[in-house]
Formats: structure tokens, sequence, C-alpha cells
């Protein structure tokens, strides 16, 4: 009976098998778009299952089904979903219709997308050509100017970085903003080339940064890096541009007689002797002598190479690039080597999990020459080296600068090749994202970047003069480590009934940063580049320290967001974040945020209206934090070791505390108010956008002022406020309907500035500089780090000037000051000139800055001009301390030669006169310092022609375009120094706008090709 039951059982299981089999059949077909063309990477699916297909390059798909009434699912990104019964056919060829809903530009926002109909916050974007029209390796150098309200400085250094402000300086302490790659938070994206990013959106308001919580107080810069798609063919691309630089501007300083003749007016040398008779010599022969600058300034070089491979299946999809960039600066000593390695991957292991990774490698050799220090600095020497004094003696060896006792600039400059910088850095990015249904999605990802750098500044011996030597070499060495993760877990949830939709994402997220770095010297370290190492030292003495430190965060975030019949859009976002850096009671940071718009567009007044294609009104207000205010531990006290006491005559070693502790530290944070209006007209031919805001900085950290006899520094509280306000304005036209296409578009955003807040503090003097003092103040009621010096009014001409300026008793104002001396106004009306007359001289804040562009194409030829500017930010130049100076001992420039006043030889002269010892201290800082700093200068100009694509196909190519490009090519300003964009000194938001003789921008003249095959 058994075996019976058994053999029925095998018999019913073979004939549905043989049924089933006999059901089983292929579909296949081609899909076409709305022009005819093949659509690839189409989603073909059987309704109900998670069973499909994609189709390929040429729009073909093929797919097995097991019965007449499946019904096949047809969608792609863009077009109107398809849904068609198969029935008994065999083949399904389908055009696919356009739907101008799904079209729309989807930007991205923070653990999400969206559409931009549907962004309420302040969001820009730029788009990837833009960010490879300079010739830069620095994304950030080709965002200046692309976005209102941010603001991006840079010297013409090539291994310098770039300052990026989003709307205005916040604090006091850090106003970097975050960025986030490919959805992996941090602070440095010196690893992204700029050929490998997809698209950048700039966050700029807290309803958009909030969901980043304690580091969104700065704004976010969204990166999404290049990847590969589904369905598509392996395209290959090339891109190659390579030019030469020089030095946009140089001062122009007074050559060797001029100097000479000053050198006589200040009575250096009595008549008769040696250096007078020398002085006259040279003064009375026309002499140019030595251009220091042109000793040290070259002919630079760039070139940039990038070839990249992009492709995808079905189920793999990926994109490969590598760069290589060598930029040779323009400053003898200073150059740049990097490679980029960058690979993208996503594998779809299911029909609903997808594997992606994002792994970027980079590797960077570049100079350490030493410019922030004014003395150190060859630039800054070479403008101080008095003309007369030859590069070399007659027996080649390095001349010493006698006249104006300065180190030789050209011996300087040769030395700092030794000093080098080696960075190896791995960004590693992996990610799962889960289709739990056609509405809710999750996203799992962790994140390392792990960096090492290594430095090495060799300081050979030499011997110049007794004044100019090193006995013996000596070799420092750096190790910087790095490492830092980040893994963030969230789900994204959407659904949409009638004319409502509803969206949610919740999130957790945990990051830790940590670094440890090591410092060592030795002595008389051989000379020999392979024996130049530590343990070849030859001396005894070594020197090493070391420090470490490490914080974590820990956040949990929710956004949520509502739409009625796309015309109403409400969006909230909540974030915790909980970091080591503050005292239990004080981790914990809450920022939320809210914001509304309103698509009149969608309205039935207006939404059939031709004219108007998009206006929309938004409104946001939120809560962001700072976290990089704070550093580790801050709220401890730190205590120095390593100091002996005699104690009973015995030697005790002991420690004091060094820095006050506050356990009370807390969050830096920022409240926002956005309003804002998007339109375009004429179907998006005319784009505006207008934003207005206010930014106000609460419980920022401010060192709080302790008496003297403490004996510490002071503890940082939580005790400053500050206000950034202001509008910012975008319009866009293009015509693409004619042959002759042409664009153009401008930006300009206007801030006002001002700290309301310092607590006791008072006031906080920043911007030191040797032997002038502090150049800046803080304080309540005006802008951030103001230049605060004395007012004068212009020089005294005549003796009767001098004898006017007196007190109220006849008492002379400035008892040292003699005919063509400043004249130093007594501010406050008490009778004495002193540092209660120091007043408010400028701001480098400008009143606003912009940019403009604009682009033609005809018959495959393209013309782009790009703009950029700024109106209304001063400068101090601090070089003019040395080289407009009445002491005259260092060189002079040719505007304080031609300027100066002398009672014979230039009675109407403006500048003080020449005098030995500077009896009246002309020097002292003042509005002569501080220079309208305002400019405008054409970013770029570049002219391509893009090869026809008969030609390109007869090539077997895709795509080739040849252009000629032009950095920087002028200037328009009224600045004296080299350049009127000055980074901050020392990177010190309290030294802003303060030039001790920056690296010069350059002017760059390159040729490119961009070839796709």
């Amino acid at each position: 009976m058994q075996i019976l039951k058994n053999f029925f059982l095998l018999f019913v299981a073979i004939t549905l098998s043989i049924s089933a089999y006999a059901q089983e059949r292929t579909i296949q077909g081609s899909i076409t778009d709305e022009t005819g063309g093949p659509l690839p990477g189409v989603n073909v699916s059987i309704q109900g299952t998670t069973i499909g297909t994609i189709t390929d390059f040429d729009g073909k798909f093929r797919l097995k089904i097991t019965t007449d009434d499946t019904i096949l699912s047809f969608s792609s990104i863009g077009y109107k979903t398809v849904e068609l019964p198969v029935g008994a056919q065999t083949e399904i060829n389908l055009q696919m219709e356009v739907d101008l809903e799904e079209l729309e530009e989807v930007v991205v926002i923070g653990y999400g997308t969206a559409k931009k109909s549907d962004v309420t916050g302040s969001v820009s974007t730029v788009k990837q050509e833009e960010l490879t029209v300079i010739a830069t390796e620095d994304v950030n150098k080709a965002l200046q100017g692309r976005v209102p309200g941010v603001q991006v400085t840079n010297s013409g250094n090539p291994a310098s970085g770039s300052k990026v402000r989003v709307r205005g300086i916040g604090t006091i302490n850090n106003s970097e903003p975050l960025y986030v790659v490919d959805g992996f938070p941090m602070q440095d994206i010196s690893h992204i080339a700029p050929q490998d990013v997809e698209s950048m959106e700039v966050l700029k308001d807290a309803s958009a940064t909030a969901v980043y919580g304690s580091r969104g107080a700065n704004g976010v810069i969204l990166i999404t890096t290049k990847r590969g798609k589904a369905g598509s063919k392996y395209t290959y691309t090339f891109n190659a541009q390579a030019g030469v630089k020089e030095a946009s501007n140089v001062i122009e300083m007074a050559n060797a007689s001029e100097y000479a003749q000053l050198g006589l007016e200040a009575n250096r040398f009595a008549e008769g002797t040696d250096e007078f008779e020398q002085l006259s010599y040279v003064a009375n022969g026309n002499y140019q002598g030595t251009d220091w600058q042109d000793e040290l300034l070259r002919q630079g070089s760039f070139q940039n190479y990038n070839f990249g491979i992009n492709g995808g299946s079905e189920k793999n999809q990926f994109n490969f690039s590598t760069s290589y960039v060598k930029d040779e600066g323009i400053l003898k000593g200073t150059d740049l080597e990097k490679f980029f390695v960058k690979f993208n991957n996503n594998h779809k292991l299911t029909r609903w999990l997808d594997f992606g990774q994002n792994i970027a490698y980079t590797h960077a050799n570049y100079s350490l020459t030493n410019l922030n220090d004014i003395y150190s600095s060859p630039l800054t020497q070479a403008l101080w080296v008095d003309p007369i004094t030859p590069v070399y003696n007659p027996d080649g060896s390095y001349a010493r600068a006698n006249w104006s006792y300065n180190n030789n600039p050209a011996r300087m400059a040769e030395q700092e090749q030794y000093k080098r910088s080696f960075d190896n850095r791995i960004v590693g990015n992996f990610s799962l994202n889960a289709k739990a249904t056609k509405d809710l999605s999750f996203t799992s990802n962790f994140g390392v970047d792990y960096r090492n750098q290594s430095q090495k500044m060799y300081l050979p011996e030499y011997y110049v003069s007794n004044e100019e030597q090193r006995m013996i070499s000596q070799l420092d060495e750096h190790r910087n480590i790095r490492f830092d993760w980040v893994w963030s877990n969230y789900a994204n949830y959407t659904k949409t009934f009638g004319k409502h939709t509803v969206g949610g994402m919740v999130g957790m997220e945990m990051q830790y940063f940590s670094y440890n770095n090591m410092m060592a010297t030795g002595y008389d370290v051989p000379f020999n580049e392979n024996m130049r190492y530590l343990g070849a030292a030859k001396g005894s003495d070594f020197f090493s320290t070391s420090n470490q430190g490490a914080n974590a965060l820990q956040s949990y975030f929710a956004r949520a967001n509502y739409s009625f019949d796309n015309k109403y859009l409400l969006t909230a976002t909540f974030r915790a974040d909980g970091s080591s850096k503050f005292a239990d009671g004080n981790r914990w940071g809450f920022f939320p945020s809210f914001s509304a718009g309103w698509n009149i567009k969608e309205e039935d007044f207006i939404k059939e209206s031709d004219i108007v294609s998009q206006l929309k009104l938004r409104a946001g207000w939120g809560e962001v934090g700072n976290q990089s205010s704070a550093g580790n531990n801050d709220y401890l006290s730190t205590v120095t070791n390593n100091l002996r006491y005699v104690v009973d005559g015995q030697v005790i070693e002991g420690r004091i505390p060094t820095t006050l502790s506050n356990p009370d530290l807390r969050w830096e944070s920022s409240e926002m108010t956005n309003i804002g209006v998007d339109m375009g007209l004429f179907n998006d031919q005319l784009t505006f956008s207008a934003e207005y805001f206010i930014k106000n900085t609460k419980d920022m950290v401010v060192p709080q002022p302790v008496p003297d006899y403490v004996g510490a520094n002071s503890p940082n509280v939580n005790v400053g406020t500050m206000q950034n306000k202001g509008f910012e304005f975008a319009i866009n036209y293009r015509n693409v309907e004619h042959e002759v296409k042409w664009n153009i578009g401008a930006n300009i955003a206007v801030i006002q500035n001002q700290v309301t807040n310092l607590g006791e503090t008072g006031h906080i003097d920043g911007g030191y500089i040797d032997k002038l003092g502090f150049t800046t103040r803080t304080e309540e009621g005006q802008e951030i780090a103001y230049f605060y010096g004395y007012q004068t009014d212009g020089i005294f001409r005549s003796q009767e000037e001098l004898d006017a300026h007196v007190d109220g008793e006849g008492n002379p104002l400035q008892p040292n000051a003699g005919i063509g001396d400043v004249k130093f106004v007594d501010a406050n009306g008490d009778g004495v000139i002193d540092d209660d007359d120091k007043m408010n001289l400028g701001s480098a804040i400008p009143t606003f800055t912009g940019s403009f562009n604009i682009g033609m194409e005809y018959k495959g030829f393209d013309l782009n001009l790009f703009f950029t500017g700024s109106y209304g930010n001063e400068v101090a130049n601090i070089q003019k301390f040395w080289i407009e100076d009445s002491n005259v001992q260092k060189n002079q420039t040719k505007n304080y030669y031609d300027n100066r006043f002398h009672p014979v030889n230039n009675p109407d002269g403006t500048m003080p006169r020449v005098v030995s010892g500077d009896p009246n201290n002309n020097r002292r800082f003042s509005d002569r310092y501080v220079e309208d700093a305002s400019y405008l200068r054409l970013q770029n100009v570049q002219l391509g022609y893009s090869f026809s694509d008969n030609v390109c196909k007869k090539m077997h190519m895709q795509r080739f375009r040849v252009y000629a490009s032009v950095d920087n090519l002028f200037t328009l300003t009224n600045y004296s120094g080299y350049d009127p964009e000055v980074p901050d000194h020392y990177g010190d938001p309290l030294a802003q706008g303060i030039d001790i003789g920056n690296y010069p921008k350059s002017r760059t003249f390159s040729v490119g090709l961009n070839v796709t095959f």
C-alpha cells in the first residue's frame, strides 16, 4: 500500500512539473523613448512578484513567464509607468511616454533625495561642468563664485587649500562647513578631484541643514560622485589640460638708485664715510640693481589628466576614474603633485537589495614653503631686501644684504625645496540599500577615512655671513595619522493617496574621530637625499614629542514631509547629537527645524499660464549646532608637567594648571530664519531666486577673562552671540532655440555681520603682528574682527600746521613730529594721542559678493566668460610697515619713492617724509594700512570647439572637444598688494583680511581636450 501511495505522489509531481514547463515561455522586445531611440535601463517586471529584468544598451529585453495572464510593468525615471497584459504575445515593442513631473530636477538632501519643486529649504545646485572650468585640483576653488552667499578665498600657492564660508562668519571659532561625500560626513574633501563630482548641493539654511544637527551651523555641502548606469555600454572618457602660469601682479619696488637716494635722505650714514660715498655713487648712476621678485618668481606650469571608465549591466554598475595633477607654482620651490583613484560600484544582490562601494585613494606630494611667517617667508624678504645687493658674490656664493640687513631671499627659496609633505589617504564607503516595498527603503552606510601624513623638513648647513648661517644641519620629521569612521542607518518612506503625499525618514548614526601625531628632530644629518633620515644623524642630541586625541558622536534624526496636491508643502526635521567633547549633562544637543512651501504655479489661477513656468514661496526656521567650536575635553583644565622646583635643597618635579576648566561648556548653536522665492518664466528660460535670512549664533564659545594673579589661561564659556543677516539673489537666462545659443547668469549676496554679546570679555583683540601689535578688535555692536587703529589726517606740511596741532593748553599732541610726518587724530579730544584714540578703520567683510557668467554656442564653437568680485571689503596691507616706512632701512615701494614728502624735491608728496629712526612713529597701525579691496576679476574665459557627430563617428568617438582657457585674465582693483583676495592669517577668523605679503595669484593659460569613446 505504501509503495502505491509513493508512486502516486511521484506521478502527480512529474505531471505538475511537465505542466509548468509546458506553460513557461520567453517574452522579448524593444523599448524606445519619445524620439524612437533605444531606451536602456528600463525596469521590466512581472506585476506582483520580484521577478524582472532591465533593458540593455539597445533597449532590448528578454524575460521568462509561466502564465498567459501575466501583467508586465515597464518603468523608468522620467517616463510614465506602463502596465501591459501579455496574453499570447511573444514579443512586445513599446514606446514610452515622457512624464514631465518625473523629469523634474532631483536634488540631494540630507539622507535622501527630493524633487526640486518639493524642496522647502535653501538649497543651491552646482553643475558638474561648472566645476571643471578652472585649472585646479581643488573642488572648493572650482566652487568659487558659483553659489550666492558662499564665499571662497584662497591664495596662489598650489599647496594651500581654500577657506569656504556659507552665509558669512557665524562665530569667532571654526566657521568651516560640513561636507558629505556619498553619504559620508567629513571636514576635508581634498581626496575628490573635480572631474569625479556628479553633482554638488549647498544647504544654507537651518531647515535644510538641521538634519545634520551639531555640525550644520556653518552650512552643509553635499557631493555625489559619478557612478555607472544600468544597461549601458562601457564608456571611456579622457580629459587633459596643460598650460603655463605667471604672476598676475607684482609690487613695483624702488630700484637701486632710488633706494640709495632714500638712504641719503634718511641720513643713515655720515657724509664722508665709505657707505655715504657708495650710496651717492649708486644714487647718481641710474642703476636698476637686483629685482628680487623677478629672482624668486618664475613661469610655472599646470598639468591635469583624467581617465575614466563607466558602465553597467542589469546587476552591476561601476565607475572608475584616475587623475594626475602637477602644479608648479610661480614662486620657486612651491609645487604640488597629486594622484587620485576613485572607484564606485553598485551590485544588485537581489531584486530588492543593492550593495554599493565607494573607494578613493589619494597621494599628494607638495612643498612646505613657509609663507605665513613674515621673517621666514622668501616672498616677504624679496620685498624687503635692498636692490643694491646682488644675488651672488663674484665667487658664485650667495651675497649678504648688508644695506637692508636681510637674509638672501634666493638662498631661502633654494633651501625651501627640502621641506616636503607626503600624504596618503584612503576613504572607503560601503552601503546596503534595501527596497522593502515600493514605498519603503532602508539604507545602512559604513565609511572609514584614513590619512597618513609624513612631513620631512631638512635644514641644510650654509654660510653667507656671520649674521646669516647655519653651522649644523637639522631634520624635523612629523608623522600625523587620522582615522575616522561613521556608521549611518536610516529608512525612507513615501506614500501618495489621492492629493496627499506623506514622507518620513528616521535614522541613527555613530561616528568616531581620532588622531595620533609625533614629531622628532635630529642634528648633523647628511645632505645626501638617501641619507636624509633621523637614524643617519651624526649628532647625539634629539628632541621628540607626540600627542593624540579622540572624540565620538552618537546621533538620532528624523524628517517628516507632507504635500497636498503638490501645492502646499510642509517639512519638519529633528536631530539629537551626543558628543564626548562635553561633560555629562551637556553632551546632548537637540536641533529642530520647520519649513513650508507654496507652489503657486499649481494654483488654478496661474496653472495654465504660458509665461510663468514655476513660482514657489518657501520659509523655514531651525536650530543647528557647531561642534567644531570646542576641542576635545575643552571643559577640563589642562596641566603642564616637567616643571622642576627646589624644595629643601632637593629638585622636585611639579605640575601646574595652565588653563582653567569649565564643566558647563556646551554646544554652540545657531538659530536661522529663511524666506525665499523661486520663479521661472517662459518654460524656465528665465529663472530667478531670492532669499532673505537671519542667522543668530547663540552660546558662542568665548574666552572668559580672569585676573592675572590666577596664573592660568582663561576658560572657554558659552556667553557670546552674533548675528548675520542678508539677501541672496540669482538670475539666469538661456536661449537654446536658435542657431546661436546663449546663456547669461548672475548672483549676488549682501550679508551684514554684528557681534551682539561677548559677556564679561568686553572685547577680543586679534591679528597680532610682531612690532606692530594687534590689528583687529571684536566687540559688541561691531562686525567681527574689524581693523582697529589710529585715524590720520594727512601729513604736516608746514610749521604752522605743527603749531596748531596742540591740546587745550597749547602743548603739542605729537611732540616728536616734524614737517612731513603723519598727523594722527585725537579722536576722543582728551589732549593725548594714545590707545584710547584707536577706532574702527573698516572690515574685511564685504558689503556684497557676486559673480556673472555668459556663454554662447554656434556651430560647434562655445565661448564662456566667468566674472567674480566683491565690494566694500578692506584689507590691512601689513607690508606697508616695512616697505612704505619713514625709516627706509629696507627697500621701499616705487609708490613711496614717488610720493614721499620732501620740502625741496617733492613738496606736494602725500606720504610721510624719510627720516632715520622715525621719531614720530609714523609706522603705528593706522588707516594708512587699511585699503579698499573691492575687485572685479575675469575668473575664467574659455573658447572651445566640439567636432560634429559625423566626424566623431569616423574617429570612433562619441564626443571630441578641444579648448583654450585663461584663468584670472585680469583683476580690476585699487588694492596695492599682490591680490585683494586675502585668506585669514594663520587661518584665524580674528585675523581675516591681514595681508603680510600673501602668495600672488597666477594667470594661467592652458589648452585641453575632452574625449568620450
